[in-house]
Formats: structure tokens, sequence, C-alpha cells
């Protein structure tokens, strides 16, 4: 019996040694400054440079989320405001829009109702401590990744939806005027 337990415990010490653990990536933030984003993938959350500053990306996507029929603007947060307002000094901008349609998010959440702690959708803007503006957004797709989502045609067209918006709100203002001037003549 007490080989058994000898034996027990050199396996049970074995494991726990062969097994290594790695250190989770910390989130660098000094002086109240967000880093740059690193190029790994992370959760299937998607990154990428706004050309112009946090506001004015965010008053984009707000006003894009406004014109859209069938699509709500839920929150906006200022997540700096926020911050300042407890006495912190020297944040960097950060807001997040959350956003969505309720017909196209009821599909996710029928198939699997923790979807819901994704949904609505959010984007976030934010300045890094490289002093560049950047949007991040989780990856509509990649919710099937952690939900039970199968054949679900909703995450693709999620997907695109959001995707195409994030590509539209981080333009520069040359770019974005192209664009609103090709989308008003479509309108015409």
């Amino acid at each position: 019996m007490k080989t058994r337990s000898v034996l027990s415990m050199l396996v049970a010490i074995l494991v726990l040694s062969s097994c290594k653990s790695t250190p989770k990536e910390e989130v660098s933030v000094q002086e109240n400054k967000i880093e740059a984003p690193s190029q790994t993938p992370d959760y299937g959350i998607v990154t990428k440079q706004s050309f112009v500053d946090v506001k004015t990306t965010m008053d984009r996507l707000e006003n894009m989320i406004a014109k859209k029929k069938g699509l709500n603007l839920f929150n906006r947060i200022n997540h700096a405001e926020n911050s300042r307002n407890t006495g912190a000094e020297n944040v960097a901008d950060s807001e997040l829009i959350i956003f969505g349609n309720p017909k196209v998010g009821l599909k996710m959440l029928s198939k699997d109702p923790k979807s819901g702690l994704d949904l609505p959708l959010k984007i976030l803007a934010y300045q890094a401590k490289d002093g560049k503006v950047y949007v991040s957004y989780r990856a509509v797709t990649y919710y099937s990744e952690i939900y039970d989502l199968e054949n679900c045609e909703a995450t693709g067209k999620m997907n695109a939806a959001i995707t195409k918006m994030s590509d539209i709100i981080i333009k520069s203002p040359e770019d974005f005027k192209l664009f609103i001037e090709k989308a008003k003549a479509k309108e015409q």
C-alpha cells in the first residue's frame, strides 16, 4: 500500500514538474498610456491603425450607425474622460462604442445564449503609447471558436459588416472625403 502511495506521489510530481507555465503577456501601462498593439493574434481581436484621432474615428462610427437602418447605438463610453473624473492625469484617449442589430444578434443568442457575452458588437478606439490611434474589435467569425454557433449565417454577415465599418472609420481625411463623395454619387 505504501509503495502505491509513493508511486502515485512520484507520478504526480513528474506530471506537475513537466508542465511548463508560461507567464501571461502583461499589458504595459505607463503614465496611463496604452502600449501599441502587438502583432500576435489575440483571441480573435483585430487591430487597425486609424489615421485620425480617437474622437473623429468614433464620431464617424456613431454617424454610420445612425444612418444604417436596423443598427442601434447602445452606448458610447469615453474611458479617458471617466478616468480623468477619478483624478487620473495624463490619460490617453480611449472610447468604446457598443452597437448592433438586435434581430441579427438574436440569431446567435438563440444558438448559444453565452454569445451574449460578446453581443452587442463593440469597437474600441484608443491612442497607444506610440502616439498612434488604433481601433480594435473581436472578429465575429472568432465567436464560433468560443460559442456553439455551428451553421449560424449571422456570424459571417456580422463579421463582414464590422470589418467594412472599421475600414471606413480609420480612413485618412482625404480618403474619407472621397468615400463620402462616392457614397453620395451612388445615392443620386
